[in-house]
């Protein structure tokens, strides 16, 4: 199930960006993220806060989260986009995470398809997100689900994460 995340998840939630940290030390680092700085209890709280965090959860157990909501970054704005769209009709996926433990399960899929259904039922139209430029596995995941790439470009990532982001959206007409 899919379902709005509240403050007791907060734990799971972090518990999933713990998992992956670990993951990356000790293997590929694909996601670039920053144990301490990017994304840290304060991302989930933020999200938990404004209502915008989701977590799917299985046998009692939070797998995976995401955070949905409107809020394009300054780069959005200069990406050349190939679905125009206002600020209302698009949706950002932000900080999509799947617990490495349950990886290969299709969680992934079941959050980009509920993130769709959301939008869809907001009357939205685009769905955007970006990912950082050396994560090739979450771009395949999202060029294989009907995202296509707008572009890249160098990033203050949620203003403390400096990366290099490519920018990936997906028209729901």
């Amino acid at each position: 199930m899919i379902r709005p995340a509240t403050a007791a998840d907060l734990d799971a939630i972090c518990a999933v960006y713990a998992e992956i940290f670990e993951k990356e030390r000790a293997g590929e680092r694909y996601t670039q993220w920053i144990e301490g700085v990017y994304p840290t209890r304060e991302t989930a709280e933020r999200g938990v806060g404004a209502g915008t965090m989701y977590v799917l959860e299985e046998g009692g157990r939070m797998d995976a989260s995401m955070i949905l909501n409107s809020f394009q970054p300054a780069e959005y704005y200069e990406m050349p986009w190939l679905y125009p769209a206002a600020d209302e009709d698009v949706l950002v996926i932000h900080t999509l995470c799947v617990s490495p433990r349950a990886s290969g399960r299709g969680l992934g899929t079941r959050m980009v398809d509920f993130a769709s259904g959301f939008a869809l039922g907001r009357g939205m139209k685009v769905i955007r997100l970006d990912t950082n430029v050396k994560n090739t596995p979450a771009q395949g995941f999202y060029l294989r689900h009907g995202f296509r790439l707008a572009g890249s470009r160098h990033s203050l990532h949620e203003g403390v994460l400096d990366t290099e982001l490519v920018y990936m959206e997906r028209s729901l007409a």
